[in-house]
């Protein structure tokens, strides 16, 4: 049996945000989630996250939003 420091219940987007973080700290949690597949309930509901609030403040901390250009690198 594994040992965990770190149970995280759910893998909608708050779980899958608090993975993340765990996992650039090191940190391997135990994920718990009741579907076959992380997400959450939202897919159940919306046809996608931008009918209810701006689309990257819903990504996962650390994700890139595909349809944006990377920001140019600093100069030096």
């Amino acid at each position: 049996m594994e040992d965990f420091s770190l149970a995280v219940i759910g893998a909608g987007q708050a779980g899958l945000a608090a993975i993340g973080a765990a996992n650039r700290q090191g940190v391997r949690p135990l994920v718990l989630e009741a579907a076959d597949q992380p997400g959450g309930s939202w897919p159940h509901y919306y046809d996608s996250p931008t009918l209810f609030s701006p689309r990257p403040l819903l990504l996962p901390p650390g994700t890139r939003d595909a349809r944006r250009p990377r920001p140019l690198p600093a100069p030096g």
